[in-house]
């Protein structure tokens, strides 16, 4: 299969070379192609005039983005492209992680919903772009945007356009930013004192003695024995109070009419919220992330015909943290270690631990160190040749993309002596040791790799006839997809095409398609069709509307088409039967052992991509020259989803069900964008621009098994919508338990929660759960963007809202004393026999409870909130004063980044990311100067 690839690509530069080579000598011909003053926009595998378009697309600039100051590219998308939601998963540096959705989810069980993402037409590592070396950033919506990316289009395709050079004198632009970050909200747990006298409270709820004495919950509070009696807040002695970040810039741009150019070398650095722990050990590293963003874009114009361009762009990542391969183990340390376990150090200087728990500072300072290196590579070259001489208007592109990713990493570990203290009868401390001091042990050579091929041949033709324009492309794609390992080369091959007929600017009509094919499935059935349609009309353009003050411009637009998801989910190759397992089986009257193998899941021969039959309508409008108004409606029926048939297959047939495309969603919602500007002749110049969008989706079958009460069935809901018990108070005493439905995960007590008998049965159990809350995924999410300038002064201030989602309040800071655990503040608001009529948490117990902490209502939140994501005040020097120093432009300014929440969470932890690594805000100020 490598040979047959390879070849292709042989066959491919030679062909376009011998063709290049022949075209030169043609005559040539008055240049034909459409050439727009208005402003274009990208599309799938092109551009059109924004008139042109109608399909539903949103962008946003990149120069928007740069307000966002992090290191990771999908954290600057949140809230700035209309229909795009980014989730954030993880934010510690170097490990960050985000989803990124369009128009919500259409799937659910094993499927998966990642968009694709194409950087310059091409898949990379997005994640790591700068927004510096970004143009623009597109998402690509409904089924006539995503129709030539055929099973890959359904959850949306998002389009970054990385800078090019332009026609000019060189201009060299240099700029910085340093600053600081810190976390947003850090747990808030119980120092010693609350913890010991709430502990003793737990004990005796369960009918045991208190622990903690009148002497010792006196010594937590006064801190006069802080060996014996400490009172530790982990957070305070491994984490930094703020770390720095960092960001250097430098970029090229410019050329003549025969080639232009755009070079960038971009620096980031952050440092993450570890105390500086290699400056204090030789046995740990400084917790940091540094990244080196490379690019460089050229385009060569050899002939009048023939033009060629290249692309070349990556990274070089360098990362280090202190006591493993990320922070997980140190955070989930920090977050169980009771505050008064043992303290930081020994009174002779040594690490203080248990036979329970290390010491979290001393693990960061003396357990080793882990450090990677990452190296990507992107590059593109492409050819275009204009054939005029077959006909006006007609060229061909070729593209050869090559990307590849290698990550080393180098793991550094030993054990360290730490003591846990006690005193003897005497009254002396006694030492008892854990562990060894040793030298490191280094493990070297682990790496991770992915390389990728892809082809791209383009017949395009873009011609006017009188008030007529006609656009169309035909494209051919193959592309080969290797991960190290073990596992499965990822394969596309596609045709491709859009024609896009428009008369008199007024009336637009686009057919578009992909015939296109996946390795994951099986032979014969790989190729699948998928066709889309839009129309758009131009009403402003009408004579009855044109060159009115009022209607500046008006466009209506719908489209409707189908389009695919190969991310299926499911096991690998299920069109195949497999027998993985083995079991003996036994003969005759002496019960004789034969070997046997055992079928695995069931095949299914004729498994198949997701596919979505999207309608879209669109509304465009600009009123008295300041009102820029756009509304997108649309309706996805998604179906084929992998589903089990446990509607009629019986969990006592004996065998493991298999997956079938028998699942089905639906999809809806709008998008709408608002902006107001006022006269750009003004010398005060603003803008206010709103945004807003809104998807509901629901599950329309999904095999699912007969169940005994209607409430049960996720049949109906929205996808992932979430199950639990509801809630409804705290028993008041015996009697309240005794008269109610029985509640057997343990032995219930005043305070405990009391759950609903949904079915009236008398008791408890898992045929009371049913829908609570909303999901994780906002169902609805605002924008607000304000900007301003004057007299060299620049303003800009982006919020962003969020609502219809629920926070699920579970784990280590909100179940007090669970799993020798510690306690948060939210245990302040417990029930007791004084506090039954305000309390908010059910009484406390020493033993892991059973009852109070199962899955329902009473620990949802409402996760709906405000967010300030950016604001940045700048200031442009006068030029007399930039000229001083030989300077063309010289703008100095200060940001902020997620400064503050408008949420529901009571201060317990952050709406968006919940435990582990800390959402972040932070401060900075650069200055961005441009060199004559």
């Amino acid at each position: 299969m490598i040979y047959r690839y390879n070849r292709r690509i042989f066959l491919f530069i030679a062909i376009t070379l011998c063709l290049s080579a022949t075209l030169k000598a043609q005559t040539d011909s008055k240049d034909t192609i459409v050439v727009s003053d208005e402003p274009a926009i990208d599309i799938a595998y092109g551009k059109q005039p924004e008139w042109m378009v109608t399909g539903a697309t949103t962008s946003a600039k990149g120069s928007e983005l740069q307000n966002t100051f992090t290191t990771s590219f999908p954290f600057k998308l949140s809230g700035r492209v209309p229909g795009l939601t980014a989730q954030q998963l993880a934010t510690e540096p170097g490990f960050e992680s985000s989803t990124l959705y369009s128009r919500g989810v259409s799937t659910f069980g094993v499927g998966e919903n990642d968009m694709l993402v194409l950087v310059d037409g091409f898949e990379s590592n997005f994640a790591d772009l700068t927004s510096e070396e970004v143009e623009s950033v597109t998402l690509l919506k409904d089924a006539s945007a995503t129709a030539m990316y055929g099973s890959r289009g359904a959850n949306g395709v998002l389009l970054i356009t990385t800078k090019r050079g332009k026609e000019g004198k060189l201009k060299v632009e240099f700029s910085t930013q340093q600053g600081v970050q810190m976390a947003s909200r850090l747990p808030q747990y119980l120092d010693s004192y609350d913890y010991a006298r709430l502990y003793n409270e737990a004990l005796v709820n369960d009918g045991k003695p208190e622990l903690y004495t009148n002497e010792d919950l006196q010594l937590y509070q006064n801190g006069t024995d802080p060996y014996f009696h400490p009172n530790v807040n982990w957070y305070d002695e491994v984490l930094s109070n703020a770390s720095p970040i960092s960001n250097y810039n430098l970029n090229f741009t410019g050329g003549s009419k025969a080639v232009q150019y755009f070079v960038l070398l971009n620096q980031i650095k952050s440092n993450n919220l570890y105390i500086r722990s290699g400056d204090k050990s030789e046995f740990s590293e400084n917790g940091k992330y540094q990244r080196i963003n490379f690019r460089m874009n050229v385009d060569i114009q050899l002939t009048k015909r023939f033009s060629t361009e290249l692309s070349v762009g990556g990274t070089v990542v360098d990362q280090a943290n202190p006591a493993g391969h990320n922070s997980y183990n140190v955070f989930n340390s920090m977050a169980i270690i009771p505050p008064n376990e043992f303290a930081v150090y020994n009174p002779n200087g040594t690490f203080g631990r248990n036979s329970l728990y290390s010491n979290p500072l001393g693990d960061i300072l003396n357990q080793g160190f882990y450090t990677s290196n990452g190296r990507t590579l992107n590059s593109t070259i492409g050819f275009t040749e204009q054939l005029d001489f077959i006909t006006k208007g007609l060229s061909f592109t070729s593209k050869i993309s090559f990307n590849s990713y290698f990550l080393s990493q180098s793991n550094k570990t030993r054990s360290y002596q730490s003591f846990e203290i006690s005193k003897d009868d005497q009254g002396e401390i006694v030492y008892t040791k854990f562990g060894i001091n040793e030298s490191l042990n280094a493990s070297e050579g682990a790496s991770d790799q992915n390389r990728s091929y892809v082809i791209q041949s383009f017949l395009n033709y873009d011609r006017n006839f009188g008030d007529n324009n006609v656009s169309a492309v035909l494209m051919y794609n193959a592309d080969n997809f290797t991960i190290s390992g073990n596992s499965q080369p990822i394969k596309h091959e596609n045709v491709s095409g859009r024609a896009t007929f428009a008369n008199k600017q007024k009336y637009i009509g686009e057919v578009s398609f992909s015939y296109m094919g996946s390795g994951n499935f099986p032979s014969g059935s790989r190729f699948g069709f998928f066709p889309a349609v839009s129309a758009g009309w131009v009403v402003s353009n009408e004579d009855f509307l044109k060159d009115n003050k009022s209607v500046n411009y008006l466009k209506f637009r719908a489209s409707y088409g189908m389009v695919g998801n190969e991310l299926i989910g499911g096991p690998a190759f299920m069109f195949d039967q497999t027998y993985p397992n083995t079991s003996p089986y036994f003969f005759g009257t002496s019960n004789t052992q034969s070997g046997a193998i055992i079928q695995g899941r069931l095949a299914n021969p004729n498994v198949t991509w997701e596919k979505e039959k999207s309608f879209n309508i669109g509304l465009e409008a600009q009123l008295f020259q300041k009102l820029d108004f756009s509304l997108d409606v649309f309706n996805s029926d998604r179906y084929d989803i992998l589903v089990q048939p446990n509607t009629v297959d019986s969990d006592f047939m004996g065998y493991t069900k298999p997956y079938l495309n028998e699942g089905k969603t639906n999809n809806k919602g709008f998008e709408a964008m608002l902006r107001y500007s006022n006269d750009r002749s003004n010398e005060f110049k603003f803008f206010v621009e709103a945004t807003a969008w809104y998807f509901k989706n629901k599950v329309v079958f999904n095999s699912e098994a007969l169940q005994l009460y209607d409430y049960l069935y996720r049949t109906g809901q929205p996808i992932n919508q979430p199950f639990g018990l509801e809630a409804i108070g705290f028993f008041e005493d015996q009697n309240d338990i005794d008269a109610s439905p029985k509640q057997n995960w343990v032995a219930i007590q005043p305070g405990d929660v009391k759950y609903k008998d949904l079915n009236e049965d008398g008791k408890i159990d898992e045929l009371d759960i049913h829908p609570i809350g909303k999901s994780g995924l906002p169902n609805f999410t605002g924008g607000l963007r304000i900007g301003a300038e004057y007299k060299g002064f620049d303003f800009d201030v982006f919020f962003q809202g969020v609502a219809s989602r629920s926070v699920y309040f579970g784990g280590l800071n909100f179940e007090a004393f669970q799993n020798n655990g510690k306690a948060g503040t939210i245990a302040l608001n417990r029930w007791t026999s004084e506090t039954a009529e305000t309390a908010t948490y059910p009484r406390l117990s020493s033993e892991n409870n059973d009852n109070n902490y199962r899955y329902s209502s009473l620990w949802l939140r409402d996760g709906s909130f405000i967010k300030l994501r950016s604001i940045e005040l700048g200031y442009t020097l006068p030029a007399k004063i930039s000229n001083l120093a030989k300077l063309e432009k010289t703008r100095i300014f200060i940001n902020g980044n997620n400064l503050f929440s408008l949420d529901h969470m009571d201060g317990y932890r952050d709406p968006e990311v919940g435990s582990y690594y800390p959402a972040m805000k932070s401060f900075s100020a650069g200055i961005r100067v441009q060199f004559k």
